[in-house]
């Protein structure tokens, strides 16, 4: 556990030692989530708050949405960016020095995943619960009170950062024992279409983005990215490695 803390520390520090990398990734993630946020509140919340008698499931399962999105928009953007730091380190070598060392390739690899995973962490629960205040006293608060369920709230700030910490495990063991390219081309796809995915069935009512089913479908999907790289975790060896770089 100690190499592995080492290692998440040095590689965080590393990735985020660039000023103007930290700050364009945190522009964008703001434009992206802000519009994200904006877009649902005039288009969805807005007109359901006008009505007599505004309907609290259905304002549920917008604020649901808006959240998640949030959350996801933090997360899928800063792996999107920084997943790409794998095929910097493999051309550069630093990955065979590291396994010159007493390191376990198990390590390099758990730490590599986290490194990448903690910062997106960090900003999608940021924005999520930033979303989840300012919609609530923007336009609940006011009328029906803070409004939440446990499922919304689970989703968003569960299920989404074990999506993206067993996709981070996923895409560094084929960054690290295959082509980092393939594990990029991954990651740059995986946030559009599951975004868009999941953001269509919560509003067309196909998966209530407010209820139980919608956090399982999420759960789910989580156990199967993290199965897929248990399964690939044997392929993880120094000389295939090696042989990768």
């Amino acid at each position: 556990m100690k190499d592995i803390g080492l290692i998440t520390s040095v590689s965080i520090r590393n990735n985020l030692r660039s000023n103007i990398i930290v700050a364009v990734l945190i522009a964008v993630v703001l434009i992206c989530a802000i519009s994200l946020v904006l877009a649902f509140c005039l288009l969805a919340i807005a007109p359901a708050m006008k009505t007599e008698i505004p309907d609290r499931h259905t304002l549920e399962m917008f604020l649901s949405v808006t959240i998640y999105g949030a959350c996801l928009i933090g997360l899928g953007i800063n792996m999107n960016v920084f997943a790409q730091t794998m095929m910097r380190e493999k051309s550069r070598g630093n990955i065979t020095a590291l396994l010159a060392t007493p390191l376990k390739a198990s390590h390099i690899w758990t730490g590599k995943s986290l490194a990448v995973f903690l910062p997106g962490l960090v900003l999608g629960e940021v924005l999520g619960l930033i979303s989840l205040l300012a919609v609530n006293y923007i336009y609940f608060v006011p009328r029906i009170g803070f409004l939440i369920n446990p499922w919304m709230a689970i989703s968003s700030f569960v299920a989404v950062p074990i999506i993206y910490l067993g996709l981070s495990l996923l895409v560094h063991i084929i960054g690290l024992a295959g082509k980092p390219a393939t594990a990029n081309v991954i990651v740059q796809v995986f946030l559009p279409v599951f975004a868009a995915l999941m953001i269509n069935l919560g509003i067309r009512h196909v998966l209530d983005a407010a209820s139980w089913l919608f956090t399982v479908a999420n759960l789910a999907l989580s156990v199967i990215i993290v199965v897929i790289a248990i399964l690939l975790r044997p392929r993880l060896t120094r000389e295939r490695i090696v042989l990768s770089c």
